[in-house]
């Protein structure tokens, strides 16, 4: 299936690069919530694995500690083609720590340390980025003040198109489940939902996007804090809410679609219409009892800063948990993958 080309909110890119080209060019650190405290029955591993699937190493943590790798968790899967610092939690109840060391290909042990509670999917601050572009080419300067443009003003909260699958294949074994045509183990049920929920949110995002009013305020919609607090639904906009939206304080929101457990009338009136003509899929969710969720329309990189190395832009930031950092990208580059699946 193939995917749409979503509106950029800024304009055309000023240059393009290769994104990938190694390893090292794509690096990620996540951040969590908390640190193991060194007593408990969860082994916190702190890793730095590179060119490697996050699922891949879960299981072959899971034949080194002599567990079920249902006993292995983490708080969220990364690239596999980059460098990524990544913590599992392996559940280990009277059991000691593994006596041999672990050996894996692209896999380095940075810490060990045992933990009350393990880590659950989602558990996440956000990540670190450190992303160079290779052979990159266009106009310095334009980049420059498109960069820095971004990290004052945000872009487009977007899901990137690895949530789709190579080529949109989860969105067409989605479409294929609802309708009957095909089957989806228990296990993959939820990636395929996730997808649709994206694809929806994308088509809801790239609208606001195309009209302007992505990081604007209009009335009914439901704004989410810059962080923390969950938000509140605006329908009559005072003076102070639209300065709060101007300066990015507030951001406005679009549906992840389900099953609604609140009626927010106006943003349900606009969601509804835009996404007629995808009603199959609307209904499909509703059927599964997947409750209605709500994400920023608008993200801000923090502590963004672009380097050069040579003629290649370095890209440094960090994104809160859920946003990509290809959606900030594309904002700014054309970018090529240089990777094989």
């Amino acid at each position: 299936m193939e995917l749409p080309q979503w509106p950029r909110a800024w304009g055309d890119v000023v240059g393009a690069g290769r994104l990938k080209a190694e390893p090292a060019d794509f690096y990620v650190d996540e951040a969590l919530p908390e640190s193991a405290s060194g007593e408990g029955e969860h082994l916190w591993v702190t890793l730095e694995k590179t060119g490697q699937n996050t699922a891949w190493v879960g299981k072959q943590l899971a034949r080194w500690a002599g567990i079920a790798p249902r006993d292995v968790s983490y708080a969220g899967l990364k690239d596999r083609h980059a460098v990524t610092r990544q913590t599992f939690s392996l559940h280990l109840p009277g059991k000691p720590d593994p006596s041999e060391p672990l050996r894996l290909d692209g896999v380095q042990v940075l810490a060990l340390k045992r933990h009350g509670r393990k880590l659950r999917t989602g558990q996440l601050i956000g990540n670190q980025f450190v992303i160079r572009l290779r052979d990159w080419q266009g106009d310095t300067d334009a980049l420059a003040q498109r960069w820095q443009r971004v990290v004052e003003q945000g872009f487009p909260n977007y899901f990137g198109p690895q949530r789709f699958g190579d080529q949109g294949q989860n969105l067409s074994r989605a479409l294929a489940w609802i309708r009957g045509e095909g089957r989806l183990p228990r296990g993959q049920q939820g990636i395929h939902v996730s997808a649709m929920r994206s694809f929806l949110f994308n088509a809801l995002l790239a609208e606001r996007v195309g009209q302007g009013t992505w990081n604007q305020l209009l009335p009914g919609d439901f704004l989410q804090f810059k962080e923390g607090k969950r938000g509140f639904e605006c329908l009559e906009p005072t003076d102070s809410e639209w300065s709060r939206v101007a300066s990015g304080q507030l951001s406005p929101s679009a549906s992840l679609p389900g099953e609604q457990s609140e009626v927010f009338a106006l943003l349900d009136e606009r969601e509804s219409t835009l996404l007629s003509a995808e009603s199959e899929w609307t209904q499909a969710l509703v059927r599964l009892r997947i409750q209605r969720s709500l994400r920023k329309l608008r993200v801000y990189p923090e502590h963004g800063q672009l380097e050069w190395q040579g003629s290649d832009p370095q890209f440094r930031f960090f994104l809160p948990a859920g946003s990509y950092a290809t959606a900030l990208l594309r904002e700014v580059s054309g970018c090529d993958e240089e990777v094989t699946p």
